[in-house]
């Protein structure tokens, strides 16, 4: 039996010698307010300058787990790029490998009343 958990995903701050990311990996959906917890522990972790360097990158990002959430979340497998304008390889992605991520609450409520039945 596999001990994979069904909702994976990670968001990546890459290129010009960068590379970090945060995982996710869990029984049930990960939330829009968790994605951009995650989204900005990455960016903390990350040297300021390559944070800043990546700035606009970043807004983009969590503008997309905001709209996810307003919307139910979004369903694996999606990868999104967010590439600095100007630069071949430094970027900020997205990616759901599993699953389903970026839900509300109000979601995630109803998915343990559903499993508990």
């Amino acid at each position: 039996m596999s001990d994979k958990k069904k909702h994976r995903g990670r968001i990546q701050a890459q290129g010009d010698g960068l590379e970090a990311s945060e995982n996710w990996s869990q029984d049930e959906p990960l939330s829009a307010q968790d994605g951009l917890k995650l989204l900005e522990k990455l960016r903390s972790k990350i040297p300021e300058k390559e944070a800043k360097t990546r700035e606009k990158e970043f807004e983009k990002a969590a503008d997309l787990i905001r709209r996810a959430g307003e919307n139910g979340g979004i369903d694996a497998k999606f990868s999104q790029t967010f590439k600095t304008k100007g630069t071949n390889h430094v970027r900020v992605d997205i990616e759901i490998l599993g699953g389903r991520a970026f839900v509300t609450l109000r979601l995630i409520v109803f998915v343990l009343i559903w499993l508990l039945n």
